[in-house]
């Protein structure tokens, strides 16, 4: 600012020292008049110009001098100056391109917002359509516990009854055999007499149950279970339900046949 007010300073002096050089020149120097009676405007022109030519050879003395004694400021101004413009304009393309790169990021902004926005609401028909089916799911698998239950009831209510008809069963299956039994001892074999009567205990595997068992069933001695083939085998293991392999794991045909010898 002071620099300014300097030049401001200096420009009206120069000006009023050229003015008061100029009037000096006319009416000191040439000797002219203001009077109309010895006006000569020829002269008065010559005049004017003489100081025009004089001012202006100060005003470029001046300048040249001014010049040369501030080239290197004005070296450094100039370069100061061109640079400020060139950092201007550079700056004017780094705001252009600034904004231009804040168009595309608005612009891509509003495009992912809009996905994200797309795909918010994708996702919420994807988990509505799941809680629906976790719900169907949730129905269902109540409904199967349910009836899981009822079944559990069912089958609470029904053991006793099955197993009192398994036994009955058990116990027709066993009559039923020693019928079959008595009906081929009384067409196949026949009745022992008392001597021929064996303790059948002393067959190794045999206990007075099973012996029991035998004898209802028609066998009596050692030399009938010697004699059993294979056939007689599985029909008295049939018999026997709850000893069923016993007759082939204690060997009673080879005990059998020991003992009749």
């Amino acid at each position: 600012m002071n620099s300014k007010r300097t030049v401001y300073l200096s420009i009206v002096l120069f000006v009023v020292w050229c003015i008061a050089c100029a009037i000096w020149y006319i009416f000191s120097v040439k000797g002219l008049s203001t009077d109309p009676a010895t006006f000569n405007g020829t002269s008065n022109a010559i005049a004017i110009v003489e100081i025009l030519f004089m001012t202006l050879g100060a005003f470029l003395i001046g300048f040249l001098a001014a010049y040369y004694l501030q080239e290197e400021p004005i070296k450094k101004w100039r370069i100061a100056y061109f640079t400020e413009e060139h950092e201007k304009k550079e700056l004017k393309f780094a705001t252009k391109a600034l904004r231009q790169d804040k168009a595309t990021l608005t612009n891509e902004k509003a495009y992912l917002e809009l996905q994200h926005k797309s795909e918010l609401a994708e996702w919420g028909q994807q988990r509505q359509q799941l809680n629906a089916e976790l719900e169907a799911q949730r129905r269902e698998l109540e409904t199967q516990k349910q009836l899981e239950i009822n079944l559990k009831n069912e089958l609470g209510e029904l053991r006793p009854k099955t197993e009192q008809l398994g036994a009955e069963v058990s116990h027709l299956r066993f009559k039923v055999k020693q019928l079959e039994f008595e009906n081929q001892s009384k067409s196949e074999l026949r009745v022992p007499k008392e001597d021929e009567i064996s303790d059948l205990t002393q067959i190794q595997g045999i206990g007075p149950a099973i012996s029991r068992k035998l004898y209802a069933m028609g066998i009596y001695s050692f030399k009938q279970i010697s004699q059993f083939d294979q056939n007689m085998i599985n029909q008295v293991g049939k018999a026997l339900k709850y000893f069923p392999d016993r007759i082939l794991r204690d060997d009673w045909v080879g005990q059998a046949r020991k003992l009749t010898n």
